[in-house]
């Protein structure tokens, strides 16, 4: 798991109490919204309704059909992880944000899945059985461009807890 980077595309450690991110959308260049932030609805229904938030926002942009397919799984791994682990500890937020990549790369859009359980993720496996493999697949998917960060809400009075991101290069 890398560092986690903040909105001027800094690295971040992951101890950092807090992920940089603006509370409102703002426009970017060419009226592009560079920062986004969604409440996820409550039980089951948040995975898919951020697979099609994701979706919407990564076909504005123009992101190739493939990378928007594997962070539609990506998005929906952090989102089950969140409603199955952290169903208590809602609402949980989808936030999306524009940034500059690192050295070598282009731009990127940023993902992250927030819940207000503030604890260590678990380890991950491919022969944990029927379950576990969410992270990994994240980690292969995203090549290594993924992380968690403690931090606090984006929605209504800030409150703690932790914001698990991938990126999508541009």
């Amino acid at each position: 798991m890398t560092t986690s980077p903040d909105i001027a595309g800094d690295a971040v450690d992951d101890s950092s109490a807090r992920l940089a991110l603006a509370l409102a959308p703002s426009p970017g260049p060419g009226g592009v919204r560079r920062n986004r932030v969604w409440a996820l609805p409550a039980g089951p229904a948040g995975p898919g309704y951020a697979r099609g938030v994701l979706r919407d926002a990564l076909a504005d942009l123009g992101v190739d059909r493939s990378a928007v397919s594997d962070a539609r799984l990506m998005v929906s791994e952090l989102a089950t992880n969140a409603y199955q682990h952290a169903g208590d500890h809602g609402p949980h937020e989808l936030w999306l944000y524009l940034a500059d990549g690192p050295p070598g790369h282009e731009r990127e859009v940023r993902c992250a899945i927030f819940d207000h359980l503030a604890c260590d993720l678990p380890g991950y496996s491919w022969t944990s059985g029927d379950c576990g493999r969410g992270l990994s697949i994240v980690r292969e998917l995203s090549e290594g461009r993924w992380g968690m960060v403690r931090t606090t809400s984006r929605l209504g009075p800030p409150s703690p807890g932790k914001a698990v991101w991938f990126t999508v290069p541009l």
